[in-house]
């Protein structure tokens, strides 16, 4: 009876940590990127990794002892969170700026920048015609983190220009 119960405990342990391990984050690197990145009007160089990461696409960037992240969420609206380590919660990007001459995007009004010609390039390859000849493109998100308002070439420096008056 003893080994029965025995058994009984581990089939049951078994059960119990196979179905956390299953709701684990399940990751799947797409690449590494050695680039410069832009905090605090400071360049360094970084390390992007892209991922997918469950329903997301992850960059983690590395530079020094810092690790600023960004997920982009497709499902059900195109939003991006961000957090400033690890350890923070996830929170909604106010808004984000590509420059597509510079092969820069940035977020919360270039708090963080990145050169990422690889995300840049699919951005392009994934819009189709739609982006094809565009030099800038802008996204303000709401409270929920859904694309507010975006603006693209001369549109981004009138927005802008409208915002400050």
């Amino acid at each position: 009876m003893d080994s029965f119960f025995r058994c009984r405990v581990l089939t049951g342990l078994t059960v119990l940590l196979g179905s956390l391990s299953a709701s684990a984050a399940v990751a799947q690197e797409l690449y590494t990127l050695e680039t410069t990145c832009r905090s605090a009007g400071q360049t360094h160089s970084c390390t992007v990794v892209a991922s997918d990461v469950d329903d997301t696409t992850e960059y983690v960037h590395t530079f020094g002892s810092q690790t600023v992240s960004y997920r982009v969420i497709d499902d059900p609206y195109v939003r991006i969170e961000g957090r400033a380590s690890n350890t923070t919660p996830w929170s909604s990007v106010k808004n984000a700026t590509i420059d597509f001459k510079a092969e820069e995007l940035c977020f919360n009004n270039q708090a963080f920048c990145v050169k990422n010609t690889k995300y840049l390039a699919d951005v392009l390859v994934g819009s189709g015609d739609a982006m094809q000849g565009r030099t800038k493109v802008g996204m303000v998100f709401a409270a929920n983190g859904r694309v507010d308002v975006a603006c693209f070439d001369n549109g981004c420096d009138r927005l802008k220009e409208a915002i400050r008056q």
